[in-house]
């Protein structure tokens, strides 16, 4: 393996060793922020039980739907679009569309959390059979609005160029904040406390990443903001019923186990997948880098730069995120059980969603390239597409096969999903994201 790598290493180009130094940095951050991820959802098993944890991310659920609402698909609009002003000094440009972008997740945001509010009743009593679910999913509802706010501030910083300060207000901050709070609240005040922390935790991040932008881009000040809302609602709109779809294919097999299972299986379900995602800090912390660099190139024109970037791109995913998830296929009764003993039957569940994880990561940063080359639409009709299948899996597969069923659901959606993005990549691009081999 060092050999292999040793190889790949010399022989990349300027841009993918840009990459390299960009993603490191990125990296480590993401390792960071996966740690205290990982912490922040020990510790709340550990304090609420498997169903405790279940209750809360039942509640998170909702939250995060009302979040992906109010941001209306802005995140790869605001990030495409300041990363291209960047690239050519059109500072208008990236002042207009970051001030029409945040005003319009504003106001999105705050009418989803009111229509939360408003039916959280319903939904914790007819959809959930929880009635006691009522006040955690109002509380919880008050973080969707700094939670969309901080994101597309994570995106326009990484847009710009500053990565660590992005990568940060994304994935280091809240679980920080998080953490710190969950100790402090939940022993005492259960489910409910651990909400506070998160809450507290999103309006934290969002003063961090209003106050890094504003130091970042000084120039903004002098410059008169300019950028057609045509063009923002032409890119974000379908980059919107991208983010719906995902957040279906994500949130459905929760959704679908707290209607049908319990919980308890909510949260053995929730403790085995985002352990599985701790590898796609790896792809993250890639495409933080490869995302503004796909924009500039395209708008370039240089595709055969294009080509080499997302080529070794994923074979630099692959050679990080491989020894993670074979040791998660093979060992996952020893990965799960530190969350807790209840959480064992979670074993066969860490196992499956690694072999969807592995399609993703081999698979590489297909959806993204699509994006930052204008091809928005042509992604909403694949991600439409397999939440279709993800919906219909999960309904056969849930009512008899229970967790089991939920973690072949996901699994099979990851791999179709990145499958069909790598195929689009070729077909629109000519661009094979799967590697061949490691090594040139």
């Amino acid at each position: 393996m060092p050999s292999r790598i040793a190889r790949f290493y010399q022989g990349m180009d300027g841009h993918m060793r840009d990459i390299v130094r960009g993603a490191s940095a990125a990296f480590l951050l993401r390792v960071a922020g996966a740690g205290l991820s990982l912490g922040f959802n020990i510790a709340l098993a550990r304090i609420l039980g498997s169903e405790g944890m279940g209750l809360y991310f039942l509640a998170l659920s909702v939250t995060t739907i009302a979040a992906v609402l109010g941001r209306f698909g802005l995140d790869g609009t605001l990030l495409r679009f300041s990363a291209a002003g960047a690239a050519n000094d059109d500072w208008a440009g990236v002042r207009g569309v970051y001030l029409k972008g945040i005003a319009f997740a504003f106001v999105a945001a705050s009418i989803a959390v009111l229509v939360v509010e408003v039916s959280a009743p319903w939904l914790a009593k007819l959809v959930f059979s929880e009635p006691s679910l009522t006040d955690s999913m109002r509380w919880m509802a008050l973080s969707a609005v700094p939670v969309a706010l901080f994101t597309l501030h994570g995106q326009v910083l990484l847009g710009i160029g500053q990565v660590r300060d992005g990568i940060a207000v994304l994935s280091l901050w809240g679980p920080l904040f998080s953490l710190v709070g969950i100790f402090v609240l939940a022993p005492s005040r259960g489910v409910e406390g651990a909400i506070w922390a998160y809450d507290a935790a999103a309006v934290l991040t969002l003063g961090i990443g209003v106050w890094r932008w504003r130091k970042a881009t000084p120039q903004l000040a002098k410059v008169k903001a300019k950028f057609r809302t045509s063009e923002l609602l032409r890119s974000s709109g379908p980059l919107f019923w991208v983010t719906v779809f995902q957040m279906v294919i994500v949130w459905i097999p929760t959704l679908l186990l707290g209607t049908w299972g319990s919980s308890a299986d909510v949260g053995v379900f929730a403790a085995a997948s985002r352990t599985v995602l701790l590898t796609s800090f790896i792809l993250f912390a890639v495409n933080s880098i490869t995302s503004p660099k796909f924009s500039m190139l395209h708008k370039q024109g240089d595709l055969a730069a294009l080509e080499r970037v997302a080529k070794d791109s994923t074979k630099l995913i692959v050679l990080v995120s491989g020894p993670i998830l074979l040791v998660f296929w093979l060992l996952p009764e020893h990965i799960i059980t530190v969350f807790g003993a209840q959480f064992a039957s979670g074993a066969t569940v860490l196992s499956i969603l690694a072999i969807g994880q592995f399609v993703n990561m081999v698979t590489g940063p297909a959806g993204n390239l699509l994006m930052m080359c204008g091809h928005e639409r042509l992604v909403r009709n694949n991600i439409g597409l397999c939440a279709i299948i993800c919906v219909l899996l999960n309904v056969s597969l849930i009512p008899t096969m229970g967790l089991t069923g939920a973690a072949i659901a996901g699994a099979a959606t990851l791999a179709i999903e990145n499958l069909l993005m790598a195929w689009a990549a070729w077909w629109k691009l000519k661009i094979l994201t799967i590697p061949m081999s490691i090594a040139r």
